[in-house]
């Protein structure tokens, strides 16, 4: 939880990620808030900083894993030429 000075700076898929991130390396929630607090300061924050980091379990996040598609992406010749024109006209 934060208020506008956090997320005047920062998105809040940014703050998830952060805060995951510490989250993983020392499962500490006020370190965390702290850590959210600094990095919106860094970012030059103009407005009031409050942020509270709820943890409802008392262990770690798991790390997330993407799974590798095998399937290869490409743009069909249509989709190439449509491209070429926006860019050329540009």
């Amino acid at each position: 939880m934060g208020c506008d000075g956090l997320w005047d700076v920062m998105s809040s898929q940014c703050a998830v990620t952060m805060v995951r991130k510490e989250l993983m390396q020392h499962n500490d929630s006020e370190r965390c808030s702290r850590a959210l607090v600094k990095e919106a300061l860094q970012r030059n924050t103009c407005d009031n900083l409050t942020v509270v980091v709820v943890c409802f379990s008392p262990d770690p996040p798991p790390k997330i894993e993407i799974p590798r598609s095998h399937k290869r992406r490409s743009i069909s010749a249509e989709g190439l030429d449509l491209l070429k024109g926006v860019l050329n006209n540009a």
